[in-house]
């Protein structure tokens, strides 16, 4: 029955490449050339859209390989563009009539500014829709519209060397045409659902410092508080004339900042109230804490409460104490001794360069030093009673997280304490609370809980995943319950690395408005899901024809979806690789509106005040571009053209490749074209893997060479590319890899067009570590190149992830390893899927690439298996960035090395003269010096 299945997809996706016109009618080598370095530069890369609320604009900057780029703002009704030289972050007024963004500086202009030490600053510019008049004003650091959009804010740069960070700031009238001016403004924030503008003032003296209240339409300034103090995060309520902000004060007897919370209700009338928690007076707040600066205030819905975050404060005493001890012992030393020993002691006070690591440490010093700001960031929740004026500090004992419910009448807290020393190399699982923001009460929610997905739009049920099914609980009754036990869909994921004690879902949709219901994801439907337990449905057909089908979010700031309006999916065939869009009503099929052989990548926009949307679309052989249309999203008009001259040059092509690997597991992968194929020859492979990639069919790629597994480059090179998917068994890592990259490669082999003594490899990280293992397992290859690989699992087990901190024996055990144990369980597992342990039978040209201060992959598995290889006396060249992390960063870095795996392939897949750094190696001198100068007798 399965290579029954197997024929059916196969004959369906030849054909739809057939329909598609892939394969080309009349076998000749195609007349248009192909591309060369020089031709990359001009190459360009389409960015995310802005669409104007009435539909009529379309705003979105493109970058081109050489770094120049630019903001092109379409009419969507008419073939109008206006294009600005390095534009971006482009936004529109909420009423639709104009048009901010920011103005960059060239690469030429950058390089010359800081050839001279000039600061680099950009500008702001301003399109008037109506009339098409454009504005530049320089030297702007930010700007901001009016949530109205009648007025916009736009903040300098403020001085060189400055101790304050107040800038000036200008507020436009945008109807009037006038302007207000403010100095020393740190921070500003507009009103919601309103006009009024509130800032903070830091000045260099701090003298004037304060918070003022701005009305642009009436010209009226106030002054809300002044002092010679540091204000900072502003926080308006939602759809209010509410704000809070935090003023600093210091004292002599502790180390840190702590701050007074200032709060204001009702700034649009004449009597505004004031409301100040100060931990100077006396007040609830916990003795010896602060109010902290990094976690901003934040109202309740009915703005009653605001909530605060509260560390414990660092007194003085402390560092005073042990000066003290100091002084004492100093002072039973003689004179001469001290001038003897003066030089000695004055270097001894200086702290010692020593990290203490123990074996008792839950979080290894290496994370925790990774995490310092964050440590030092941790804090309580508490909550502010306004009408009272009471605090009461919520979550409880060892709340290592906490979240306001929306709403703010509960807050989730969630205690990772009891499973600390389990997560050290496995999962790290929480208890969850529930505390009632009015009284504080605790109510333990649920034990072990990994996958907590927090709480609903409207603040009533927390949620989470166990198991293999979804869970929520009634914050409002207590109760709790599993909502997806019986419904006929499988909600967990069972490929995603399954050696996890608590394997991961598909994830959640969304909320219907009200709490009503729950939207989630199963391998390939939407579901809504009653959260009280009372069952649900499938909304879409997706597994009768192996359709995945997901929500698109139309209204990115809408926190749940209306039970009265469609919702649009998104849909990808899992066998086809066609996508689209459909939409339906709950209750009914969703109609499909788009399919075809095309990616849809970023879902669809909506314009806010009307019935137009966008979408983006794409092909490998066709750039990106966004369209607009109607709600039935036919008769879409393009609106971008990104990339026409590539009409002038040769262009691969993709298609489907399906196989069954070693254990019968059905699977496909993206084959691409070379740019100059010719059905008369037979052309040399180059085969990417990492672990699935054939969902890729359809991604354009630019050419760029700083990108330096581009395969667009290989296309254009000569080269066919395949990407094969590539799944495991557990504990099996390199050794799945082998059996099912084998009968991938065969199956492209199979198609008569590619030479099968002329295949080369290539991954990086994880696919460096399967290019690693496979070539010490079968010499298929002609050549192959690993970045970054992983080469012997047992002393990498042992090392850190030191990007992170963390130990990467949790790699192993539950991610991506797939091992499930420490290899002292599991020996022969380790030592067969080590690359370093089969050096012997390494027989394939292998170029390896390493950065010296890889933080994920430790630069030394590059070093054992480079020092293994000349031990075995086998071919073997590794190349060394000095200082690079786990991908390369710097530029020329890059091009070099993407300059090497062209020579690489060439020379071993296309028999090329070899350079001597392939054939023979360069001494350090010449490296460093360049050729060596013949000597002068």
């Amino acid at each position: 029955m399965r290579n029954i299945l197997r024929g059916i997809r196969t004959i369906l996706a030849v054909a739809l490449v057939a329909a598609s016109g892939l394969y080309p009618e009349g076998a000749a080598a195609q007349d248009k050339p192909t591309l060369g370095a020089d031709d990359y530069d001009r190459w360009e890369s389409l960015g995310p859209a802005s669409l104007a609320p009435d539909g009529l604009w379309l705003a979105v900057a493109v970058r081109r390989v050489d770094e120049t780029s630019e903001l092109r703002i379409h009419r969507t009704d008419s073939d109008s563009v206006v294009i600005v030289a390095e534009g971006s972050r482009p936004e529109f007024s909420a009423d639709g009539n104009w048009l901010a963004y920011t103005i960059g500086v060239s690469p030429d202009e950058r390089e010359r500014l800081g050839e001279r030490g000039d600061p680099v600053r950009n500008g702001v510019g301003l399109l008037n829709l109506g009339t098409g008049e454009r504005e530049e004003i320089e030297a702007m650091q930010s700007f901001s519209f009016s949530d109205d959009g009648r007025y916009l804010a736009l903040r300098r740069y403020g001085p060189e060397e400055s101790e304050s960070d107040g800038a000036d700031v200008l507020v436009r009238n945008l109807t009037r045409g006038e302007s207000m001016s403010f100095g020393n403004v740190s921070e500003f924030a507009w009103q919601e659902e309103g006009s009024l503008l509130a800032m903070t003032v830091d000045a260099e003296d701090r003298v004037g410092n304060g918070v003022r209240l701005y009305d642009p339409a009436s010209g009226r300034i106030r002054s809300l508080d002044a002092d010679e103090a540091t204000y900072r995060e502003l926080t308006w309520r939602e759809d209010a004339p509410d704000l809070a902000v935090l003023k600093t004060f210091e004292d002599e007897t502790h180390e840190d900042t702590a701050h007074v919370a200032l709060a204001w209700r009702d700034l649009d009338s004449d009597s505004p109230r004031a409301f100040a928690l100060d931990p100077r007076a006396p007040s609830e707040l916990p003795g010896g804490t602060r109010i902290v600066e990094h976690r901003a205030p934040s109202w309740s819905d009915d703005g009653a409460t605001i909530f605060l975050g509260l560390q414990e404060r660092v007194p003085v005493e402390t560092a005073t104490a042990a000066e003290d001890a100091d002084e004492d012992a100093e002072g039973d030393a003689d004179e001469e001794g001290d001038e003897e020993n003066g030089a000695d002691r004055e270097e001894n006070e200086e702290s010692p360069g020593v990290e203490v690591w123990h074996s008792l440490d839950v979080d290894p010093i290496p994370q925790q030093r990774v995490r310092e700001t964050r440590l030092r960031q941790e804090h309580d929740l508490g909550a502010w009673d306004l009408a009272e004026g009471g605090f009461l500090l919520l979550g409880g004992d060892h709340a290592d997280q906490a979240e306001i419910a929306d709403g703010g009448r509960h807050v989730l807290a969630r205690d990772e304490t009891p499973y600390d020393v389990d997560a050290m190399f496995r999962q790290q699982f929480h208890d969850l609370y529930a505390v009632d923001a009015r009284t504080g009460s605790r109510e333990l929610v649920r034990e072990r809980v990994t996958i907590d997905m927090g709480s609903s739009p409207g603040g009533r049920y927390a949620v989470w995943f166990e198991g293999a099914d979804y869970w929520t609980h009634d914050l409002t009754t207590g109760e709790t319950r599993n909502v997806t036990e019986g419904l006929d869909g499988t909600f967990v994921d069972l490929d995603r690395t399954p050696t996890r004690e608590q394997m991961g879902p598909f994830g959640i949709a969304g909320w219907l408005e009200d709490d009503a219901a729950l939207l989630v994801n199963d391998r390939f439907d939407v579901w809504e899901v009653n959260p009280d337990g009372s069952g649900g449905r499938r909304l879409t057909p997706g597994a009768e024809d192996g359709i995945r089908y997901r929500v698109v979010r139309v209204d990115p700031d809408a926190d749940a979806f209306a039970p009265d309006e469609p919702l649009y999916y998104s849909i990808y065939g899992e066998w086809t690789k066609q996508a689209g869009f459909s939409r339906g009503r709950r209750g009914a099929t969703p109609e499909p509106l788009i399919r075809a052989d095309a990616s849809f990548a970023g879902g669809l926009l909506k314009a806010e005040d009307a019935d137009v949307y966008a979408f983006r679309r794409e092909r490998f052989d066709d750039s990106p571009d966004y369209f607009v249309a109607g709600p039935d999203l036919d008769e879409a008009r393009q609106i971008t053209r990104t990339n026409p001259f590539q009409e002038d040059y040769a262009w691969g092509r993709t298609q489907l490749i399906d196989y069954e690997n070693e254990w019968g597991r059905p699977l496909q992968g993206a084959l691409v074209y070379p740019a100059d194929y010719d059905p008369d020859r037979t052309y040399p492979m180059i085969v990417y893997h990492y672990e699935l990639l054939s969902q890729g069919l359809h991604r354009y790629v630019v050419p760029d060479p700083t990108r330096y597994y581009n395969i667009q480059i290989w296309s254009q090179e000569g080269y066919f590319v395949f990407q094969p998917d590539i799944v495991y068994r557990d504990r099996r890592p390199g050794q799945s890899n082998v059996e099912t990259l084998r009968p991938a490669v065969a199956a492209a082999v199979e198609t008569g067009m590619i030479d099968p003594g002329r295949i080369g490899l290539i991954g990086h990280s994880w696919g460096g570590y399967q290019t690693t293992f496979f070539v010490t397992q079968d010499d298929l290859f002609a050549a192959a190149v690993a970045g970054a690989p992983l080469t012997n699992l047992m002393s990498m087990y042992l090392s850190f992830y030191w990007n992170s901190g963390g130990t990467d024996a949790r790699i192993f055990e539950i991610s991506q390893g797939r091992m499930q144990v420490p290899w002292w369980e599991d020996w022969d597992s380790y030592f067969n899927n080590s690359p370093i342990h089969h050096i012997r039978n390494l027989n394939t040209p292998l170029l390896i690439e390493f950065g010296t201060e890889d933080g994920a992959v430790e630069f030394n598995q590059g070093v054992e298996f480079y020092n293994a290889a000349r031990r075995a006396g086998k071919h073997m060249v590794m190349l060394v960035y000095e200082g690079e992390n786990h991908g390369l960063a710097r530029e020329p870095n890059q091009r070099d090395y993407q300059s090497r795996i062209l020579q690489w392939f060439a020379h071993y897949l296309k028999g090329e003269p070899a350079p001597d750094w392939i054939t023979t190696g360069v001494p350090y001198l010449e490296q460093k010096d360049g050729p060596k100068k013949k000597k002068v007798s």
